[in-house]
């Protein structure tokens, strides 16, 4: 009996301790599980987040390097406009200004520092803050050098000299031109290489430093920051972005296709937009494109010209285009909505030739039209108007401005046989003179311009086989 009873509790003890272990063993499993899912869910927000970020960080990017870009456009207009001192930037009457202490866009703020290094030299540096959520902040610094190109000793643009030349490998003709703290950036319309990087600190010794064959046959270019952008005439590739970052090895990493086959003819960059300008078609020859992802750019907005874009410059809310429209030469474009642009106004230049190029400076815009170069005035921009124009001698292809406190000069690429470069006198707009020029050897085409305030020199591109690249000096 006693037997039995001991029987039945070790029965009764042992299905206790059994019961007891499978609740330990659920418990312990639903804890696991549950840190699990909240693993996987920390993984994925820390994913959101961290996209989110890099999305932010490239847009506090492309501010900063606005900044700098606006803070020299006020330079050019005189350097005792860029006194020392933290800064935002604003505009008004279709011009930057350095307005308070810091600009807000969005979660961004923006602040422009302005610091003396040494005379005539000034330090910018353009930063971007933002919050990203309660307890991560970003932010992004651009540092740059600016000079006072208005200096002692500056040379006599009136007796230009042909001072130095390279000899791009190949016959393909110089098309046009840019230049960027020492660096030139070249297209040609054709052969390898077709794009050629250029090292002018010293301009009686310029040496290519890099190159590239780019597909189709580029027609345009502009320069900012670390990309050049190359309009282009494939039909698959209408604007090329390079990665310049690295001078000997130029990389493209970004191509727009746009819509239909109409070639690309002109571009600009301003901020997160470049602005494609194309051959008449069915299709709009004016596109706006994001391209705060160098390596993904994507159409933002278009309009219909009905002409030629043949070149386009922008300053502010309104883009400026050359065109072949023989009532509108000039087309103003309402930029303000990205996603809406629209032809706002336009200036109608005497008879039909078309306008091929297109500047500004300040409220002066400058217009290429055939044999003549015009200067008109956009401080209206809705009522642009010629103040007035010169001769050339030959067809002009592109134009260069640079302005000073007694001298304001246009360089212009022509294509007069005897004098394909000329330097015009346009401090006085209603009466533009040719101030003095320079015969280049043999009888060449000068397609493509541009000029360097701390050198002082302008640059060209030539059809010349033997010296598609040109660097013109004052004596």
């Amino acid at each position: 009996m006693k037997y039995e009873q001991s029987q039945s509790m070790k029965k009764v003890q042992y299905h206790s301790n059994q019961s007891g272990f499978s609740s330990m063993e659920v418990l312990l499993s639903a804890t696991v599980f549950t840190l699990l899912v909240s693993a996987l869910i920390g993984v994925y927000l820390y994913g959101e987040e961290s996209t989110s970020l890099a999305g932010s960080r490239a847009r506090a990017t492309m501010l900063a390097k606005e900044g700098v870009e606006a803070v020299r456009n006020i330079r050019d207009a005189g350097f005792i406009n860029i006194p020392d001192g933290t800064y935002g930037l604003s505009t008004a009457g279709n011009q930057w200004n350095l307005n308070g202490s810091s600009d807000v866009s969005d979660i961004f703020t923006r602040s422009i520092t302005i610091k003396t290094d040494a005379a005539n030299k000034k330090s910018i540096t353009s930063s971007v803050a933002w919050q990203q959520n309660a307890q991560r902040a970003g932010s992004v610094e651009i540092v740059t050098r600016l000079n006072n190109w208005i200096r002692a000793g500056i040379g006599d643009w009136s007796i230009p000299i042909q001072q130095a030349s390279i000899n791009i490998p190949g016959n393909n003709d110089g098309i046009k031109i840019q230049v960027e703290n020492n660096f030139i950036y070249m297209i040609r319309n054709g052969g390898v290489p077709n794009f050629i990087i250029i090292d002018v600190s010293n301009p009686g010794a310029p040496f290519i430093t890099g190159f590239l064959a780019l597909a189709g046959i580029p027609t345009n270019i502009i320069v900012s920051g670390n990309h050049a952008y190359v309009s282009n005439i494939n039909n698959t590739e209408e604007m090329q972005i390079i990665d310049i970052t690295n001078k000997a090895a130029p990389v493209v990493v970004g191509v727009f296709n746009a819509v239909g086959n109409a070639d690309g003819r002109g571009v600009y960059i301003l901020g997160n937009n470049a602005y494609l300008t194309r051959l008449s078609s069915v299709d709009n020859e004016f596109i706006i494109i994001d391209v705060s992802v160098p390596n993904l750019p994507v159409l933002t907005g278009s309009v219909n010209l009905n002409a030629n874009g043949n070149e386009v410059v922008i300053s502010g809310n309104y883009a400026y285009v050359a065109t072949s429209d023989n009532i509108q030469e000039m087309k103003v474009v309402d930029i303000a909505n990205p996603g809406a642009p629209f032809v706002a106004a336009g200036l109608n230049l005497p008879g039909n030739n078309d306008a091929l190029t297109v500047t500004l400076a300040n409220t002066k815009v400058y217009l290429g039209q055939g044999n003549n170069l015009y200067v008109g005035d956009v401080a209206n921009p809705l009522l642009p108007n010629v103040n007035g124009v010169v001769g050339v001698g030959g067809l002009l292809n592109d134009i260069a401005i640079s302005l000073g406190n007694s001298d304001t000069y246009a360089y212009v690429a022509t294509s007069e046989n005897a004098r394909e470069f000329k330097v015009i006198d346009v401090s006085i707009p209603a009466a533009p003179a040719i101030l003095g020029f320079v015969n280049m050897v043999g009888n060449n085409i000068l397609s493509g311009i541009a000029y360097d305030t701390v050198l002082d020199r302008a640059f060209g591109a030539s059809n010349s086989n033997t010296e598609e690249f040109v660097i013109f000096a004052p004596q």
